[in-house]
């Protein structure tokens, strides 16, 4: 049987300089070891890679996946329903927290105004408690729009002295940025990456932001003036171009048939320009967290171009919402994204115009998210606020609905890196 595999085949044969015939064979153990050879490599490369991305992962801290699953698949019923235009006036987001008493998720309705019916025609009627068996709440909360931002004024810069709004001589991440195209608006550079690659070849530098920040919205191509601007031209500082526009992904709006998935693009850094992968405050990154192991209640940090660096806690997952452009004047639908609600008292916003682009990261150094939209407006007196309150078990709804200002929202991180087939720089 072995003489099957391992025989050998006349190629061609020739006369020689005797008048002789010399024969050429070509044998098949020559296939075999070659294809052994290959196999290995092949191998060795895909577990290389494996075990790489693996090292790269934070490890999983959800208790219960199919319990998260079940709830996932119940909430994109609710949102289906309460997000759809003509349905309410008030409801601009539907997500998934958790109520105390254990491990309950709960599926959290975001409305503008408490006060207001909560659907068209609903009068004094209230939202459900329970929908398939989830705990429903009804949580008030602003409107989120996009993080972009024009000059701050004198107040708004003694409020906020910490964030880096100047020209840098060496990159990191966290400072000021954005597309040229942009005039009067600005950004922050999230962080640095590489594209992914099949070939061991050195791997460029590029910058990581949001699309509304190194994107001019307004085109659907790339052009030699789509060039990022550090700081950004909204800043009063003087500012000079530091890389390339590459990729970014496209927002559509006023379509929840077509939801977003991220908002993000990255920029190729030109090579005389030295940078530093650390970002002020929080350090370099090790690592990252998949979408479906951001865990409700986890402590966030991010450093941004307005606010500097905040803290907060992960407040929602698996969020459905309306983010405004005011740009555009329209409203932009997201699935499937995170909340973070500030770290009160000590962070009475955790976001302000201006931080777009900022990256999201655990107190490990995982990168958890992209910062792309939240509360842009000035919260209010916040002692009163029951924010860091979570409801009771049994009574979802209480007596009086829940508040949150001052939020984040933004992308889960695993969901960029594989929009845009990037690395980050770890």
């Amino acid at each position: 049987m072995a003489l099957l595999f391992f025989d050998k085949h006349l190629l061609w044969s020739q006369h020689n300089a005797n008048g002789g015939i010399s024969f050429y064979y070509y044998y098949d153990a020559i296939t075999w070891i070659a294809g052994a050879i290959v196999l290995l490599w092949l191998s060795w490369f895909l577990i290389r890679r494996y075990r790489r991305r693996l090292a790269l992962i934070r490890p999983s801290r959800q208790a219960n996946y199919r319990l998260l699953k079940r709830v996932v698949k119940i909430k994109r019923d609710l949102s289906s329903r309460y997000l759809r235009p003509g349905f309410s006036n008030t409801i601009h987001a539907v997500g998934i927290g958790k109520v105390t008493g254990g491990n309950d998720y709960c599926i959290q309705v975001f409305v503008s105004d408490a006060n207001q019916e909560w659907r068209i025609g609903a009068a004094a009627t209230r939202l459900p408690t329970r929908y398939r068996g989830v705990a429903v709440v009804m949580i008030e909360m602003p409107m989120a729009s996009f993080l972009h931002d024009a000059i701050l004024n004198s107040v708004e810069a003694e409020q906020f002295p910490d964030g880096i709004r100047e020209p840098q001589e060496i990159v990191i991440g966290g400072i000021s940025g954005a597309n040229a195209y942009l005039t009067g608006e600005s950004g922050t550079i999230g962080y640095f990456c590489t594209r992914k690659s099949k070939l061991s070849r050195r791997k460029e530098i590029h910058l990581l932001s949001n699309s509304h920040v190194f994107a001019d919205l307004r085109k659907t191509n790339i052009d030699d003036g789509d060039l990022i601007m550090q700081p950004s031209p909204g800043e009063p500082a003087s500012n000079r171009p530091i890389a390339s526009l590459v990729n970014f992904a496209a927002l559509k709006f006023d379509d929840i048939q077509k939801p977003n998935n991220i908002d993000a693009a990255i920029a190729r850094l030109w090579a005389p320009r030295p940078h530093k992968a650390v970002i002020p405050l929080i350090g370099a990154i090790k690592g990252y967290v998949e979408r479906k192991d951001i865990v409700v209640g986890e402590t966030a940090r991010k450093f941004g171009r307005t606010t500097g660096y905040t803290e907060g806690r992960v407040f929602s997952i698996y969020l459905d919402i309306w983010i405004h452009s005011d740009r555009k004047g329209q409203s932009a639908f997201f699935k499937d994204q995170f909340l973070i609600e500030p770290a009160l008292p000590k962070f009475a916003k955790f976001v302000a115009k201006g931080d777009s682009g900022s990256l999201l990261v655990d107190v490990e150094q995982h990168a958890i998210g992209l910062i792309f939209g939240g509360m842009s407006g000035t919260p209010e007196a916040t002692e009163h606020l029951p924010k860091s309150n979570p409801i009771p078990a049994g009574d979802p709804a209480g007596d009086k609905v829940q508040r949150i200002e001052g939020y984040g929202v933004a992308n889960p991180i695993s969901e960029v890196l594989d929009g845009l087939k990037i690395e980050l720089c770890i």
